[in-house]
């Protein structure tokens, strides 16, 4: 049923355009860096390229990726530096909250399902959570790509680079991975 609600929902989620993304502008210094929602988008995109490309379901893993930050609508962006200023338990804690909150706009069926897959997401204990959690990372490597190829400073950007290489666990998205580190490096 389409209600009031949903339509709150939809402008609530269409915040997410103003959220920028913290880690580049606190660690790298850009002062406008893309928006969360510039990131679930390439995130939901990358997912639907890998599932064409495998046998992966897209039906869990999209909506998936485009719910794993919507809670920063609420809680912003919360980079590195500042989730060990506030700790884990606080930022799942505040995480949790937010993602309750927003969802709570959906009708009853819609909430429960979607928060089942933030739920996953957040665990990362099945194969498309794990799958979707190298997706976000491999989308941060590709903005850090495209950052150093605007002239943002190698150096600055190679923490998001070691971070995701370090991370990635599918086969898949480490094969990328090689070869946007192989792009980088004949730059």
């Amino acid at each position: 049923m389409i209600s009031k609600e949903l339509s709150e929902f939809l402008q609530v989620v269409g915040r997410l355009k103003t959220v920028r993304r913290s880690g580049w502008t606190s660690q790298v210094g850009i002062d406008e860096p893309e928006s969360v929602a510039d990131h679930s988008f390439r995130c939901a995109v990358i997912a639907m390229c890998i599932c064409n490309l495998t046998d992966v379901e897209i039906g869990k893993l999209v909506p998936m990726l485009l719910l794993h930050d919507i809670q920063e609508v609420v809680t912003g962006d919360f980079d590195s530096l500042k989730k060990k200023e506030l700790g884990v338990l606080r930022v799942e804690a505040l995480e949790k909250a937010a993602i309750k909150n927003i969802l709570s706009l959906l009708p009853t069926e819609l909430r429960e399902q979607y928060l089942l897959l933030w739920d996953e997401f957040k665990a990362q204990n099945t194969p498309e959570a794990i799958l979707a959690n190298d997706i976000d990372k491999i989308e941060m490597v590709l903005q850090a790509l495209e950052y150093e190829e605007k002239g943002w400073a190698p150096n600055k950007l190679e923490v998001f680079w070691v971070s995701a290489e370090r991370e990635i666990k599918t086969p898949k998205i480490r094969d990328l991975f090689l070869i946007l580190k192989e792009k980088r490096l004949r730059q």
